[in-house]
């Protein structure tokens, strides 16, 4: 009965309703009264606990000779209340989503899910940092990777809006990393060892972080603080970063 008890509280319902739907099951239906001896609960008590189920769905209300006389659902029908319920809620796990990433936003994060996206957010960056400067840590190939075709040429359109940038890139970066002074990069590598796969792109604002560990393609922090401990972070590297390239 205890275990009874448990599985039915962990399907929502409280203790006391969890006793009476299976004390009416075990009846056959009852009216109120013979269920409060059943049970060792007032009358008084009764009443709004089979009220409630019977709101629920779980219990039957039968009138006989002006009397009311209550019978518990069939567990298989209320196994399919239950159904109906998760189908339900299902069905808005969508809007539910959108409403969740909505709230994110505001705290700070923004996630961007397609390649599309992460053009637009370059795109933006064009016209937001002309004639300014970022900075960036990261992995040349996986950045370029993630479309060859279009990060070619936004290096080209960058410079092109006089957009500086300083760079830390990982050791394999060296095998594609450009070096054409006109592209207004300005690099050093990191030692062998610190081989990751991640890139963060460090704006005065907020930081675009793009990796292949994340479900996402990029998530944005936009948290001033976090802002300032990865701009704190980079500059630290930078100065104990040595000037020579990789061979």
């Amino acid at each position: 009965m205890n275990q009874n008890i448990t599985i039915l509280q962990n399907l929502g319902l409280g203790s006391e309703e969890s006793r009476i739907y299976l004390a009416l099951l075990g009846l056959g239906g009852c009216a109120a009264s013979l269920l409060a001896k059943e049970v060792g609960l007032k009358r008084t008590t009764v009443y709004p606990i089979l009220t409630s189920l019977a709101e629920k769905g779980l219990v039957n209300v039968y009138f006989r000779q002006n009397k009311r006389f209550y019978y518990a659902e069939k567990p298989a029908k209320v196994a399919g209340l239950f159904h109906k319920k998760i189908e339900s809620f299902e069905s808005i796990i969508p809007m539910l989503e959108s409403m969740d990433k909505k709230q994110i936003q505001m705290l700070g994060l923004r996630f961007i899910e397609t390649i599309d996206e992460l053009r637009e957010f370059y795109f933006g960056i064009l016209d937001e940092y002309r004639n300014r400067s970022y900075i960036a840590i990261g992995n040349t190939n996986i950045w370029q990777g993630h479309d060859s075709e279009f990060f070619l040429q936004f290096r080209k359109d960058r410079a092109m809006h006089n957009i500086r940038t300083k760079l830390l890139l990982t050791a394999d970066s060296v095998k594609i990393n450009p070096t054409d002074p006109a592209l207004l990069r300005e690099f050093k590598y990191l030692p062998q060892k610190y081989a990751f796969k991640s890139t963060m792109d460090i704006f005065d604002d907020k930081v675009l972080i793009s990796s292949p560990k994340f479900s996402s393609l990029a998530v944005v922090i936009a948290i001033p603080a976090m802002v300032d401990i990865f701009q704190t972070i980079f500059e630290m590297l930078w100065d104990f970063t040595p000037e020579e390239k990789v061979k």
